[in-house]
């Protein structure tokens, strides 16, 4: 064996675990900071007034926007690209009553640098196959001890169930859901209880995925969805979409135009769940990226993620402009250690 070899396998046996034992706990808390609980109700303000200023200029091309008219989709898409713009741009002196508190004014100015948007290493198609494969190995057993994928799975438990409470089998369709490293997950944790499914645009992801499910003996379809045109998932009467650590992917009008399709689409409901940006997460992020399985692609997209990804209140702002929502319930909220979700439940 290589020397290199060796060392890696060393501190693979030796240092990771540790680093997992440390993550574990973390994993309990609540890691984003005091500085998202301190900008809390501004941003709750911000959401309000932009939902308020831009709802009215986005009604009118909802029905265009359905029907596919590309003039339309982008019109849509600029509008909330703009909406999320002028959300983060709000300052706590215009809208707080009181002209707002020199600190607060201080701390959304810190908080501004936070956010930018930068392409990740993986996002390549041309990125090369076997750094991919190890850079999502270190991926799942980082999310594995961080309790990533059982907070998605709590995530989802409500819709789960209340499909299940109808006397059927569920069916659990993951979209954009890369290698499917979660869908893998629930399939261990709730067996022949739940169908799970994954789709991706990029096949050179899903074939990594279905390896995995051959090698660990799960059973997970596995197939090339667009997760804009999700009308095969309807007709074969799939319960729950999920989108899990994928949004950040993607602009603002199209998670919004994703969101309106699963809420469609799904007979149950949808959820929608990634991590929320913070100079504390990204912090221990880079740490731990820096010393957990000693790959860069895997800090510097980590990192690069962290920095992309969107708060509570700006994925509650575009569901609240999704076009053509169906009757619905959303629900936003926090999910240790790092995450925020967007769960929408279908009414009667």
């Amino acid at each position: 064996m290589p020397r290199a070899s060796m060392l890696s396998e060393v501190l693979r046996r030796h240092v990771d675990p540790a680093l997992e034992a440390v993550m574990r706990k973390l994993s309990r808390h609540d890691v984003r900071g005091p500085l998202r609980g301190a900008l809390a109700l501004h941003r709750n303000k911000a959401m309000r007034r932009t939902i308020e200023r831009f709802a009215p200029a986005i009604a009118p091309l909802e029905s265009a926007v359905l029907q596919g008219d590309g003039a339309a989709i982008e019109r849509f898409d600029t509008l909330v690209a703009e909406a999320v713009t002028t959300m983060r741009a709000e300052r706590p002196m215009d809208l707080d009553g009181d002209g707002g508190s020199r600190l607060t004014e201080l701390l959304h100015a810190v908080d501004a640098r936070l956010y930018r948007d930068r392409p990740e290493l993986m996002d390549d198609p041309s990125f090369p196959e076997d750094e991919r494969t190890h850079a999502l190995d270190v991926l799942d057993r980082f999310n594995h001890c961080t309790g990533i994928y059982a907070t998605v799975m709590a995530a989802i438990d409500p819709l789960v169930e209340a499909a299940s409470a109808e006397g059927k089998r569920p069916i659990v369709h993951d979209v954009a859901a890369g290698h499917g490293g979660l869908s893998l997950y629930l399939a261990e944790r709730f067996g022949d209880r739940v169908a799970i499914e994954a789709s991706d645009l990029r096949e050179e992801y899903l074939a990594l995925g279905r390896a995995q499910a051959a090698a660990r003996g799960l059973s997970v379809r596995f197939s090339v969805e667009d997760a804009l045109a999700l009308g095969g998932l309807e007709e074969r009467g799939v319960d729950v979409i999920t989108c899990t650590q994928a949004i950040h992917h993607f602009p603002p009008g199209m998670i919004a135009r994703m969101m309106s399709e699963a809420a469609r689409r799904a007979r149950v409901g949808a959820c929608f769940i990634d991590g929320e940006r913070s100079f504390t997460t990204l912090g221990l992020v880079a740490l731990v990226g820096a010393l957990y399985g000693r790959t860069y692609t895997f800090y510097y997209d980590a990192v690069t993620s962290i920095r992309r990804m969107f708060y509570e209140e700006e994925l509650a702002l575009v569901a609240a402009l999704a076009p053509g929502m169906p009757k619905v319930r959303v629900e936003t909220g926090i999910a240790p250690p790092s995450h925020v979700y967007v769960r929408i439940t279908r009414e009667p």
